[in-house]
């Protein structure tokens, strides 16, 4: 599939989106996607030029959002009248993508990629290793050599997990910029899981390596260098997991969630994670998943009334996400203390919003009557189109459960409230609605089989809350 899309001639649409000219986007958007060309890796081939010029690393992480949740669009059943082709149902989402991308590609358009010379392995001193090497450079700020490393581990060949893995090691036991480090490199790696990994990884390399160092005077919280003082006490490694021959007791996860969501402190919270590792046998991926749960059900005490707070503290869902990601991706137990970071994060997090509101729970609709939506999943999604396009939360959430329990495919359903998402102007949020969307219906739709007696309705919460409420883009209003 990447290969019919590498050969797609983008220029009109690459000049467009330099002139910065809204009217030939939508054109030239519109033009690509008649070619019956598949959105996700057009999005990731400007996603690499986008990067060039995208200091933020906000733009390019949006980019990454909206090629994956492109993916889900072909599960929309077609309409009760009419018919909806394939290029008209993701050009929402693929336009958004253009309008995001606009600036940074204006920016990177007159830069030539210039990579600093890898620092390969066999260029270490005897005893040293990529780990160690890569861990000082990220601790001491050092940008250039970060860079020089992951360049040289892509030049060895090596494969791509093991860009993946060293990366995520780097950064397991460091926060800053609320957490963006990880969302960067995650969401960076998903764009070249939609181009296929090859020559296209030293652009993503270049782009997120400058954000991987701790920098000077940083706003590490005092919550992570506990998460770092717990791990170097060697009493407390979890390497044992490795030697592992239990099968994984998922159940035993969920007690994290009601520990995180208690004024525990961070010894308390690391100690709880690793219980739940090392004792209980619960694996890596629920784990994960019951720390991003955790994180969703603190957005229910935060009012739809203040967008502000509703996007800040969504980044704790985008952090745990990101975080139960990588185990999905690697399954090496340097990765491991993501886990406990995130754990740590979302646990102070929760007393920080505890403090900042007193709102009550959102509210949920009524279970006795519905109006509208029918029986059939095109008009139920139809309907939930509707609601969301006029910010009916309520009606939703309503339509949503549903259209659930009768048991139709949950990708159509997060297909359509992308859909909405898309339609927020993304330099009013920073793309955080499509990135909040994104992270909870991989939450939702990646929950453990053996949690299904769980309800993880919160996911679908957010993301409701995340594509209904927001300001419009004009140029999308009425796609």
């Amino acid at each position: 599939m990447a290969g019919i899309e590498m050969r797609a001639d983008l220029s009109l649409l690459v000049n467009a989106l330099i002139a910065g000219d809204s009217d030939q986007i939508l054109a030239q958007a519109r033009a690509q996607l008649q070619q019956g060309e598949h959105a996700d890796v057009l999005i990731g081939r400007i996603a690499l030029l986008a990067a060039r010029g995208d200091t933020d690393g906000h733009p390019t992480i949006t980019l990454a959002a909206a090629a994956l949740l492109s993916r889900l669009l072909h599960t929309i059943p077609q309409p009760l009248e009419g018919e909806i082709l394939p290029h008209e149902r993701a050009l929402p989402l693929f336009l958004q993508a253009m309008l995001v991308a606009a600036p940074a590609v204006r920016n990177g358009n007159n830069q030539q990629l210039t990579l600093p010379a890898p620092f390969f392995p066999s260029q270490l001193a005897e005893g040293d290793t990529v780990n160690a090497a890569l861990l000082r450079a990220i601790n001491n700020n050092d940008q250039a050599m970060t860079e020089r490393l992951l360049l040289g581990l892509y030049g060895t060949g090596a494969d791509y997990r093991t860009l993946q893995i060293r990366t995520y090691e780097g950064i397991s036991t460091t926060f800053q910029r609320t957490g963006h480090p990880l969302q960067f490199a995650v969401r960076g790696f998903q764009i070249l899981d939609a181009l296929e990994w090859g020559t296209h990884t030293p652009a993503i390399l270049d782009w997120l390596s400058p954000h991987l160092p701790i920098y000077p005077n940083s706003d590490e919280p005092a919550w992570v260098k506990a998460v770092r003082t717990y791990f170097s006490d060697p009493t407390h490694s979890v390497a044992s997991i490795r030697t592992r021959i239990a099968i994984p007791n998922d159940m035993h996860a969920l007690p994290l969630r009601t520990l995180i969501l208690s004024d525990a402190d961070t010894t308390q919270i690391c100690q709880g994670v690793s219980h739940a590792i090392l004792q209980d046998h619960a694996s890596p991926r629920a784990i994960g998943s019951v720390i991003a749960l955790a994180a969703a059900d603190i957005l229910e005490h935060v009012s739809d009334d203040d967008r502000a707070l509703f996007l800040q503290t969504a980044h704790g869902l985008l952090f745990a996400a990101a975080s139960r990601l990588v185990f999905r991706q690697v399954q090496d137990v340097e990765a491991l203390p993501l886990l406990f970071t995130a754990a740590a994060y979302v646990n102070a997090l929760q007393k920080e919003v505890a403090t900042q509101t007193s709102a009550s729970k959102t509210p949920a609709p009524s279970t006795t009557h519905v109006i509208g939506g029918g029986l059939i999943a095109p008009a139920q999604l139809e309907t939930l189109n509707a609601q969301l396009h006029s910010q009916d939360f309520i009606g939703a959430l309503h339509t949503a459960r549903r259209y659930l329990k009768l048991g139709y495919d949950v990708r159509a359903l997060f297909a359509t409230i992308a859909i909405n998402a898309a339609r927020i102007d993304a330099s009013t949020d920073q793309g955080h609605a499509l990135q909040i969307v994104q992270a909870a219906s991989e939450e939702f739709m990646a929950w453990p089989i053996h949690l299904a007696e769980t309800n993880n309705e919160p996911f679908l919460v957010v993301a409701l809350r995340a594509a209904a409420f927001g300001k419009h883009h004009p140029l999308l209003e009425n796609l």
